[in-house]
């Protein structure tokens, strides 16, 4: 998780202009998809694929290469929402412009993504008010 967090948080400040801040909010589609082995490489990938308003989402990507065979699979993915604490006069995000299918895909998919994400945070408000705080 931390190698996750950091790497998503550098994509962050390659997106971000250099007088915004952030913190992390959250993640979200997380998947354990294939376990890494004692003989293969782990790369960590991440990339930001949308923001609106105060936030920013970085998609990160695990894989796994096999030093034998070469194979490369997908080992785990997840969605990171970064929240800019900047106030909201000062928040201005650079246009994304996505390159290979898998951005393409990504980006044009944030929408609902985020329209998912929304209703979770209502679900969570909903949950946190029945919490017993003793």
């Amino acid at each position: 998780m931390r190698i996750l967090d950091a790497n998503a948080g550098l994509a962050g400040v390659k997106f971000l202009p250099g007088n915004l801040s952030f913190v992390t909010a959250g993640y979200d589609h997380v998947q354990f998809l294939s376990p890494a082995q004692p003989n293969e490489i782990l790369t960590c990938i991440s990339y930001v694929t949308g923001s609106h308003k105060r936030a920013v989402e970085v998609f990160t990507k695990f894989l796994t290469t096999d030093t034998k065979t070469k194979e490369v699979k997908v080992a785990f993915i997840a969605f990171c929402t970064l929240i800019v604490t900047n106030d909201m006069s000062e928040i201005h995000f650079p246009k994304l412009i996505a390159e290979s299918d898998e951005e393409k895909y990504l980006l044009g998919s944030y929408g609902e993504r985020l329209k998912e994400r929304n209703a979770e945070l209502a679900d969570n408000k909903a949950i946190i008010s029945h919490l017993n705080l003793k």
